[in-house]
């Protein structure tokens, strides 16, 4: 498609899409994935500002909660404020991991033993998809279940681990959560909101709105003790083995991805709903294995419960065996940026914007050339941010400058610039910023 024929398409295609939109309410369904929320943040960038849509219904899980909670303030017109734009600065005023997650002492201290490090090192090239930071711990501490080492207090170490109740704890979330959402506003701004979270106690799904009454799967209002929107946001977020169960009217509560990582069905059969833009924060699939011959009971246990079968319910929310109609427009990444556990700033800034650039390419149905723009200025980011130095990690806490290619970051750097020309040239949407290349 000639460039002059892609910015035509682009006017047209938003107008209409405006237009369809404006005659019943619309949902926004947003995933859980971590940190990865910051894809769904560019992905509503593009929803509020180049196409002017607002929702009336919010639905999220995990992180999806802390982002479907804030949008739910809504906006006020006499001040300016926009929850759009506060959302964005959450996001983008993230520095590093302590931001998101502490670990926990046990976990400390079995990274300082030499064999523990030792392993750390080596592994430390296995995450990169979503959530595979924590299940490479995971799979490690099985290991030394099976084969203890002797010497240097690692064995000290195990002991706590068992007796501990997640990796990390999710004080810097609650320090966000708490600062930065009012259930004052969410109240006032005449906005739904429901949030999921799964109950240890019962295994049921549950959903919380801005006012803290708790309702059943199918909707229907359970006519409990209302419990603090606060408490119900964290308990989202609680991703169970990663962060602790959240305690809240008189039952603990974790993720409401165990259930549901995708929260549209809720939206689709009982909120009244014309329109539902759902956003998933990571890219569906998972990371291929060599030969299984020799994976023990701990690994396969792994493989199924955190890695296919978490991905087959993904894959079934997306795209149901009778499909969701055309009230339903899905949003996924083909690329992650970065994984559920990782604060870079540049890593999250490249995240938004392919987010954003995603939302375009989906919503205004463009070509194949575009959408591989898109997914190549991220990747083009994602290896420019690595020219740049190591990225540390859970795995990777002390990360050492490895040698590097001199001329890698000036390579990459010029490759970007080159591919957001040809985006821009086109007329395709460009995030605000145009991906970090100067516009001058």
């Amino acid at each position: 498609m000639a460039d002059l024929d892609v910015a035509r398409f682009v006017r047209s295609a938003r107008t209409n899409l405006r237009r369809r939109m404006a005659r019943s309410p619309i949902a926004f369904v947003l995933s859980g994935g971590g940190s990865q929320g910051s894809f769904e943040v560019g992905v509503l960038r593009y929803l509020y500002d180049d196409l002017g849509l607002r929702p009336a219904i919010l639905v999220g899980s995990s992180v999806g909660a802390i982002i479907a909670a804030k949008l739910a303030e809504g906006d006020d017109e006499e001040t300016g404020r926009r929850a759009i734009d506060e959302l964005e600065a959450i996001w983008r005023g993230l520095e590093s991991n302590r931001d998101m997650w502490l670990t926990e002492p046990w976990l400390d201290k079995l990274r300082a033993q030499a064999t523990w490090a030792s392993s750390l090192r080596g592994r430390a090239g296995e995450h990169g998809t979503a959530g595979s930071q924590a299940r490479v711990v995971m799979r490690m501490l099985g290991e030394i279940v099976r084969n203890p080492p002797e010497t240097d207090g690692t064995v000290e170490a195990l002991r706590a681990a068992m007796r501990a109740k997640s990796l990390l704890n999710m004080e810097p979330v609650r320090g966000i959560v708490e600062e930065k959402l009012s259930p004052e506003l969410m109240q006032q701004s005449g906005l739904t909101l429901r949030v999921g979270a799964v109950s240890l106690e019962s295994g049921e799904l549950r959903y919380i709105d801005q006012h803290g009454r708790l309702y059943a799967r199918d909707g229907t209002e359970l006519g409990v003790d209302p419990v603090s929107v606060h408490d119900a946001v964290l308990a989202s977020a609680s991703i169970p083995v990663v962060f602790p169960p959240k305690f809240m009217g008189g039952e603990h509560y974790v993720d409401g991805g165990v259930r549901e990582i995708l929260p549209l069905a809720l939206a689709f059969n009982g909120l009244g709903a014309g329109h539902i833009f759902a956003v998933v924060a990571s890219a569906p699939g998972v990371d291929a294995w060599g030969d299984a011959s020799d994976r023990g009971l701990f690994d396969i246990a792994r493989r199924v419960s955190a890695d296919i079968g978490p991905d087959e319910t993904l894959r079934k929310e997306i795209d149901p065996p009778r499909g969701w109609g055309r009230r339903v427009t899905v949003i996924v990444p083909e690329v992650d940026v970065h994984d559920a556990l990782t604060i870079d700033p540049e890593l999250i800034a490249a995240s938004i914007d392919y987010g954003y650039m995603r939302a375009a390419d989906v919503l205004l149905d463009l070509d194949d050339d575009q959408r591989a723009l898109s997914v190549e200025i991220a990747r083009t980011r994602m290896r420019l941010r690595a020219a740049r130095g190591p990225i540390p990690g859970l795995l990777q806490p002390d990360a050492a400058d490895a040698d590097r290619d001199p001329y890698a970051e000036a390579r990459e750097l010029a490759r970007l610039e080159e591919l957001v020309a040809a985006r821009r040239a086109a007329g395709a949407p460009l995030p605000p910023g145009g991906c970090g290349i100067d516009d001058a």
